[in-house]
C-alpha cells in the first residue's frame, strides 16, 4: 500500500516538478551565459582600466564589493568569491534568489499539503478510510522527498552542464574594451598610442578553467536545505487542518530566518542568531569550491576554540526531526470532520 500512495503523491506533484525542474535547468544554463560574459568580458576590462588608472588591478572590484553589493554580499553570502574566476561565480548560481525562493517555494508548498491539505480539502477520509496506517502516509512523504529533491538538484547541474557545452571555451574578450577607447574623447597620438600600447601588453589571452562539476557535492546542500524546509512545515502540517495557514506560518519561520541570518552577518552583536537558522549552514560554495563541509559555530557565538559541525548533516537532522514529530503529531491527533 505504501508503493501506491508514492505513486499517488508523485502523480500528483509531476506538473509541479517538471516545471521547476525546467525553470531550474534554464536558469543554470543561462547563468553559465552570465559567469562567461563577467568573467571572461566585464572584469578583465575592469581590472585593465582599474591598473591603468590606480596602479590596482583589483581596486574596481574591491570597491564594488565593499560598497552597493555589501548587503547582497551578507544576504547571499559570496562576499569571499573572486569574480575573475569562472568556477567561483558558477557557485554564486547556488546562492541566487531565484534558487533560493524555488528551494522554499517547493519544500513548503508540497509538505503544507501533506497532511493540513489533504484535510482542507476534504480527501483524508476518504485516504484513511483504506487499509492505510497513519504512518505509512507520512513514510509515502519522506520517500517521495527522497525521490524529487534530488532531481531537482540534478536539473540544475543538468543546466550547467548544457550551458558550459554550448558557450564553449571562457577566452578573455577585450573588444568592449576597444570599442570603449574608440568612442573616448580625442587625445594626442603619442598619448593615445601610448595607452593603447600598454592595455595591449597587458592583456591576457589564455582560457579560463573551469569546470562544473564541483556542483554535485554544493548541490548535495541544496538538498539538505530543501529536506529541512521540507521537515519543519511538514511538522507544521500535521498540526494543521488549513493549507494556507500552514503555508503561512513556514514561509513566516523561513523568511524570519533569512532575515536574522542576514542582520546577523551585518551587525556582530546579531550574529548569535545565525546558527538558529538554516541558512547559516546552506554554504554550496564552500563544499563546490573548497570541499570545506565544516561550518564554525565559534564566530558568532564567541566561542574560545573552534567548534565545527557538518552543514548538510545538520540540515539533514533538522529535516529528520521535522519528519519524526510529524509522525507523532499526526498518528496521535484527532482527525475533524470536513466542513
Amino acid at each position: 500500500m505504501t508503493f501506491i500512495l508514492v505513486r499517488k503523491l508523485l502523480r500528483d506533484v509531476r506538473p509541479a516538478l517538471i516545471a521547476v525542474c525546467l525553470v531550474l535547468f534554464v536558469f543554470a544554463a543561462f547563468w553559465v551565459k552570465i559567469t562567461q560574459r563577467v568573467t571572461t568580458e566585464i572584469v578583465p576590462m575592469a581590472r585593465l582600466i582599474s591598473q591603468f588608472s590606480f596602479g590596482n588591478a583589483k581596486l574596481l572590484e574591491t570597491l564594488f564589493v565593499r560598497g552597493p553589493s555589501k548587503v547582497s554580499q551578507a544576504a547571499l553570502g559570496w562576499g569571499e568569491l573572486n569574480f575573475d574566476q569562472p568556477n567561483d561565480f558558477l557557485a554564486i548560481g547556488m546562492l541566487h534568489p531565484v534558487v533560493l525562493v524555488l528551494s522554499i517555494v517547493w519544500g513548503v508548498g508540497r509538505s503544507a499539503g501533506a497532511v493540513a491539505g489533504e484535510l482542507d480539502r476534504g480527501t483524508m477520509e476518504l485516504l484513511m478510510s483504506q487499509p492505510v496506517p497513519r504512518n505509512r502516509l507520512i513514510l509515502a512523504h519522506f520517500i517521495v522527498d527522497c525521490v524529487v529533491l534530488p532531481i531537482l538538484c540534478l536539473s540544475f547541474f543538468a543546466g550547467t552542464q548544457f550551458g558550459l557545452a554550448v558557450v564553449g571555451d571562457f577566452v578573455p574578450d577585450y573588444t568592449m574594451l576597444d570599442e570603449t577607447m574608440k568612442s573616448s574623447q580625442p587625445e594626442a597620438a603619442p598619448v593615445k598610442d601610448f595607452k593603447q600600447k600598454i592595455l595591449r601588453d597587458a592583456r591576457d589571452p589564455t582560457p579560463l578553467e573551469v569546470s562544473g562539476m564541483g556542483e554535485l557535492p554544493g548541490l548535495s546542500n541544496t538538498f539538505a536545505l530543501m529536506f529541512a524546509i521540507s521537515g519543519m512545515t511538514l511538522a507544521i502540517s500535521a498540526a494543521g487542518r488549513n493549507r494556507w495557514k500552514v503555508i503561512g506560518y513556514a514561509v513566516l519561520v523561513v523568511v524570519i530566518m533569512f532575515v536574522a541570518n542576514t542582520v546577523g552577518q551585518l551587525w556582530e552583536p546579531a550574529g548569535f542568531l545565525r546558527p538558529f537558522t538554516f541558512f547559516h549552514y546552506y554554504q554550496p560554495q564552500r563544499i563546490m569550491l573548497d570541499g570545506d563541509w565544516m561550518v564554525d559555530l565559534s564566530k558568532p557565538w564567541k566561542l574560545g576554540r573552534p567548534v565545527s559541525v557538518p552543514a548538510v548533516g545538520v540540515l539533514l537532522t533538522v529535516g529528520a526531526i521535522g519528519y519524526l514529530l510529524a509522525l507523532r503529531i499526526f498518528t496521535r491527533r484527532d482527525l475533524p470532520a470536513p466542513l
